[in-house]
């Protein structure tokens, strides 16, 4: 940031937020500085004297504040050296007052002070935060006091049990959860436990008064009264209009009209034979859909008929056209309360299997003296909002005298609240001592892309509107700062931003109701930013059909995914050729040079078919890639082998996994080793046919199988650890895989020695657990000096790049993605429920909003997400 002119109008702003006297939002555009702002605010406010223990810095993520601690720590640690002259100008450019000699003493000392501080600068995630706050107060909180919060394994581990342990009881006992379990079953068939997850992801309402409380608010939102089921309302569709024994009369006499009226009547006829056959059961189902699809299109579906009598027959028979029409608009009625009956239907079947299984996940918890992320939110803020708040603040190290908020655009509703009770007296006065209690938030509605994880960017324009109300009421300073200057930027790239934006409709969602477009300006005006546009890739005509005998993962070259990989890592070798006379302006020596593969980000909306492709390209290119950015550890190619190789050790009768495993690089047997192999082997096992060959590779696999079944007996990870490391098999995994299979290889063996301090050692059992669960793993990816960085959006929000592709921003958000279950706004504020729908046509009203209102949510982020993605070009 020193290294152009900072215009004074930004210093000036950048000095007005950072002021430690009063209350500050500020909205910040992407490169603005928003963290360099907050560091700052900080240290003015330990040159002020304020002590370190009550300033809390709240943060989105491990990295944002372990990077926040880091600037901060950095600046104080860098003024114990200053001399005078040097140490009084960085103290001005923070923004604080020209000190003395006194001061100057003093803020040499603010590094050890900071770091010597009983309780110290706190400055953490809002879930560290909380974690901390209820270990502080156990017994107000009415928590476990050695509780521990679980990783993403083991609370993956305790919903997988807890599923397991729900659905066999489902599955012994007849009773209403068998009923329910099946009725799921039949409606959405193997997405069952997909279905399931989604549920599950909304916890808040699972858990309230279980789990009858959503059930009855539904119902009243639908507008049904009880006893109002599907069975009911179908019987009145058949037998409170038309009376069933009219239908063979309406028929003969439909039978004197056209081919269309005659259509009517043999549906007549249908569906009065089905409701003599069903009468007898007490059924009237079956002969619904004849009867709905003689007043309504699409099978009874659809539309309402336009013409339920010809001319002719309309004009001998008024009294029949005019029954048919008032039984329409019954029966239409009907349909809409047949809709909401079985909406409530389903969703009260899906209510109680994933809220057996929620009350069991924390029955789990509660076994095991475990919190996981909302159990810390919901308790913390139950904590905040007791009648003893004040006390538990207090003794909170004495007291928070300042607040600051990064990336406040991530926070969630519940966060909000959980900061309004922790700054609940800032604004009414000094409390203890003279010196003013201050919030600060600094945050861009533009760049929350975290809906999925709780985020709400409608309550960041909300919030400051509450927070500035409140202390103007309370005579505080408070103070909205707008920071629109980009020091990551060049002029060209943030005029094609706001060139992008610069239409109304594309603004919807990155900026709150009544505020305006912050336009982008460039700090380093004298550097030039190109953008390119390049031409669509789209699916070329096929020419003859590819030869069915060819594996089915063949690839197609011509296929857009593929070809747009290919272009890329075209440009990239050509970028990064010494020879091509590339270059990128250097910000450390204020020089260009070369262009390195660490100058490179790829970035995806999503990791699909394209990001296998783009890592594809880069390494049949030889280009240098840092690899996946999130491994999916089950699914990874290595663990699968390593995966296979226990069970080959555990059971070498399994022909697939032994397969599996010989084929692995752990064995290395190609194809025609198992062709020459695998086909004439008759009725013996592959196992048994691979000790009776001659072959030497096949007797160098029969003596590491035998090596590996004497040691299946003890612990996972002594057996991996030795399969890995002794046996040679890491080296031959990453000579066949590449170098991150490493970080795959790394997790597996941590996972092994997890299980082992959780459970008697097993390596079935580990096997056993690690089958069932989903799990990933975060790679850094922050710093890419020697590898061109392959990664979402999301992943990279914070980080930049001197060079960004961005190949697939022509896709759209699909209807197809869609959620299953929808969350209900009711006409009772703070009362929340879910929805099942399955299937469109079986829509209610209610659903039908709730979808478009998911669906201008997702268009919504959609925007934040290429905003992002354009911003990160350094």
């Amino acid at each position: 940031m020193t290294n152009f002119e900072i215009p004074a109008d930004t210093r000036g702003r950048q000095h007005q937020a950072s002021d430690p006297n009063q209350s500050v939002w500020v909205s910040a555009n992407a490169g603005s500085g928003k963290t360099h702002v907050l560091a700052n605010r900080v240290v003015r406010l330990l040159l002020q004297g304020v002590a370190p223990s009550r300033i809390l810095c709240l943060t989105f993520t491990k990295a944002a504040a372990a990077n926040m601690a880091d600037r901060i720590f950095n600046t104080l640690a860098k003024w114990t050296q200053l001399p005078d002259g040097q140490l009084k100008l960085e103290i001005v450019a923070a923004g604080a007052p020209v000190p003395g000699n006194r001061e100057l003493n003093a803020a040499r000392k603010l590094f050890a002070r900071t770091l010597e501080t009983p309780g110290g600068l706190k400055i953490q995630t809002i879930h560290a935060f909380c974690e901390r706050l209820l270990h502080l107060f156990p017994f107000e909180a009415n928590v476990p006091s050695r509780f521990e919060v679980p990783d993403d394994l083991h609370q993956a581990e305790l919903l997988h049990r807890a599923r397991r342990v729900v659905l066999a009881e489902a599955n012994s006992n007849k009773g209403s959860l068998s009923a329910a379990v099946q009725r799921i079953i039949e409606e959405c068939g193997p997405d069952f436990e997909g279905l399931i997850e989604e549920a599950m992801q909304h916890g808040s309402i699972l858990r309230v008064r279980w789990p009858h409380e959503p059930i009855e608010i539904l119902r009243r939102s639908l507008g049904l009264t009880e006893g109002r089921d599907i069975a009911r309302i179908e019987r009145e569709m058949v037998e409170d209009g038309i009376a069933p024994g009219r239908w063979d009369d309406l028929a003969v006499l439909l039978d004197q009209g056209s081919p269309n009226d005659q259509k009517k009547a043999a549906l007549f006829r249908q569906a009065a034979l089905s409701y003599a056959s069903s009468r007898s059961e007490g059924e009237v189902a079956e002969c619904i859909d004849c009867y709905l699809a003689i007043f309504f299109t699409d099978n009874g579906k659809g539309s309402k008929t336009q013409t339920l009598l010809t001319k002719g027959l309309l004009q001998k028979y008024p009294d029949v056209g005019s029954d048919l029409c008032n039984e329409q608009e019954r029966l239409d009625a009907l349909r809409a309360e047949r809709k909401a009956a079985a909406t409530l239907d389903r969703t009260r079947a899906l209510i109680e299997v994933a809220s057996t299984i929620f009350k069991r996940y924390c029955e789990e918890k509660a076994a095991r003296g475990v919190l996981d992320f909302d159990d810390l939110i919901e308790k913390t803020l139950a904590l905040l909002e007791r009648s003893d708040a004040r006390w538990v603040l207090y003794k909170l190290d004495a007291g928070i005298d300042h607040v600051l908020v990064d990336e406040a655009q991530d926070t969630s509703e519940a966060q909000w609240k959980i900061l309004e009770e922790l700054t609940g007296e800032f604004a009414v006065g000094h409390g203890q001592g003279q010196s003013p209690r201050t919030f600060f938030a600094v945050g861009d509605e533009k760049q929350s892309i975290f809906s999925f994880q709780g985020a709400a960017p409608q309550m960041f324009d909300r919030m400051r509107r509450r927070f500035e109300i409140r202390f103007l009421a309370g005579a505080q300073a408070f103070a909205h700062v707008p920071l629109t200057l980009s020091f990551r930027s060049a002029t060209g790239v943030l005029a094609a931003i706001d060139k992008v934006f610069e239409h109304g409709d594309h603004r919807r969602g990155l900026v709150g109701v009544g505020d305006v477009w912050m336009p982008h300006q460039a700090l380093k005006l004298p550097l030039p930013g190109l953008v390119e546009l390049w031409p669509l890739a789209s699916a070329q005509p096929d020419g003859d059909p590819r030869a069915w005998t060819l594996p089915l993962d063949l690839l197609d070259e011509q296929d857009p995914v593929n070809l747009v990989a290919a272009r890329i890592a075209q440009k990239i070798a050509h970028l990064i050729d010494p020879s091509s006379g590339e270059c990128v302006h250097d910000s450390a020596t204020l020089r260009r040079r070369p262009v390195r593969p660490g100058d490179i980000l790829i970035l995806v909306r999503t990791r699909g078919d394209f990001f296998e492709a783009m890592i594809r390209a880069l390494k049949k290119n030889r280009i240098p890639a840092a690899g996946a950015d999130r491994l999916e550890l089950t699914h990874h190619i290595a663990v699968l082998d390593l995966m296979a190789a226990g069970r080959a050790s555990l059971l070498p009768q399994d022909d697939l996994a032994l397969a599996c495993v010989l084929k692995s690089p752990l064995i290395g047997l190609d194809d025609d080793d198992l062709m020459a192999l695998a086909p004439g082997r008759g009725t013996v096992s592959l196992f048994d046919a691979l000790q009776a060959s001659t072959d030497a590779k096949h007797t160098v696999a029969v003596g590491k199988l035998a090596l590996w079944r004497t040691r299946a007996g003890g612990g996972p990870f002594a057996f991996y650890a030795c399969l890995l490391g002794a046996d040679g098999g890491r080296r031959a995994m990453e000579a066949r895989l590449g170098p991150e299979a490493g970080d795959a290889l790394d997790e597996f063996l941590r996972l092994a020695m997890t299980h082992e301090g959780n459970a008697a050692p097993s390596l079935a059992g580990f096997l056993n657990d690690l089958s069932g669960i989903e799990y990933s793993i975060k790679r850094d990816m922050e710093t890419g000096e020697a590898a061109v960085r392959v990664m979402t959006v999301h992943a990279a929000k914070g980080l930049e790049a001197k060079i960004v592709f961005l190949p697939d921003t022509c896709g759209m958000p699909s209807p197809r993605h869609d959620p299953k279950i929808f969350k209900l706004a009711t006409k009772v504020p703070g009362e929340e429920t879910i929805a099942w729908s399955p299937r469109k046509e079986l829509d209610c009203a209610m659903i039908e909003t709730a979808r478009e209102r998911v669906r201008e949510a997702t268009m919504e982020e959609y925007r934040r997400l290429l905003y992002v993605a354009l911003t990160r070009a350094e």
